[in-house]
C-alpha cells in the first residue's frame, strides 16, 4: 500500500512539474513573433545601367500613429529604366538606432515586403497597379519564398502616383502572398516616372 502511494505521489508530482516547467518556458518570451518596432525606412534605388545614379528617399515617422505626421521624401525615377532598390528599416526612437534590417533578415520566414504602385495615397492593396513598373524579389528566406527587402524595379513609362512598401509580419502563415499576418509599417512615397 505504501509502495503504490509513493509510486502514485511521483507520478503526480512528475507531472506538476512537467506542466509548470511548460508554462515557465512560454512566459519566457512574451513578445516572440511580435511586429517589429518600425519608425524610419530608406529606399536606396540604383541605376543597373549607371551606378553612380542614385535615388535615396526617406520616410520617418518618430512618434508613431497619432503624433506628428512622418517625413517623406518622392521618389523620381527615369522611364524605361532597371533600379535595384535596397529597403532598410530602423527603429530610431532608441540609442543605439536599432537595424530593424537585420531582425526582418533573420526572421525571414516571418516577412514579406511588398513594393507597390498606386493612383492615389490610402488606396486598397486590390487596388496596386501592375503597369507602372515590374517588381522582381531578389532575396528570398531559408524556405525559398521572396523577402523584398532587395528588388528590381524596371520602371515603364511616365506616371504620377504613390510608391508604397508594406512589410507583413506573418509568423507561420507567409506563403508568398499578401493576405495571412499582419502589417509591421505601411509607408507611402509621393511617386513619379520621367
Amino acid at each position: 500500500m505504501l509502495k503504490r502511494f509513493s509510486t502514485l505521489a511521483m507520478i503526480v508530482l512528475g507531472t506538476s512539474l512537467f506542466f509548470t516547467a511548460c508554462k515557465k518556458e512560454d512566459d519566457n518570451d512574451p513578445t516572440e513573433n511580435a511586429n517589429e518596432e518600425i519608425t524610419t525606412l530608406k529606399l536606396t534605388f540604383v541605376n543597373n545601367a549607371n551606378a553612380a545614379d542614385k535615388v535615396v528617399a526617406n520616410w520617418r515617422d518618430i512618434d508613431g500613429i497619432g503624433g506628428n505626421a512622418p517625413t517623406i521624401d518622392s521618389v523620381i525615377l527615369k522611364a524605361n529604366t532597371t533600379y535595384t532598390v535596397y529597403t532598410d528599416v530602423y527603429d530610431e526612437r532608441v540609442s543605439p538606432v536599432d537595424t530593424v534590417t537585420a531582425e526582418i533578415i533573420k526572421e525571414g520566414i516571418e516577412h514579406r515586403v511588398f513594393h507597390l504602385f498606386f493612383a492615389t495615397a490610402n488606396s486598397s492593396v486590390a487596388d496596386a497597379l501592375t503597369n507602372v513598373a515590374t517588381v522582381t524579389p531578389l532575396d528570398k528566406d531559408e524556405k525559398g519564398l521572396p523577402l523584398g527587402l532587395e528588388n528590381t524595379i524596371a520602371t515603364k513609362g511616365a506616371f504620377k502616383g504613390v510608391y508604397r512598401v508594406i512589410i507583413r509580419h506573418q509568423p507561420g502563415a507567409k506563403d508568398g502572398t499578401f493576405a495571412p499576418g499582419s502589417t509591421d509599417v505601411d509607408t507611402e512615397f509621393p511617386f513619379a516616372i520621367k
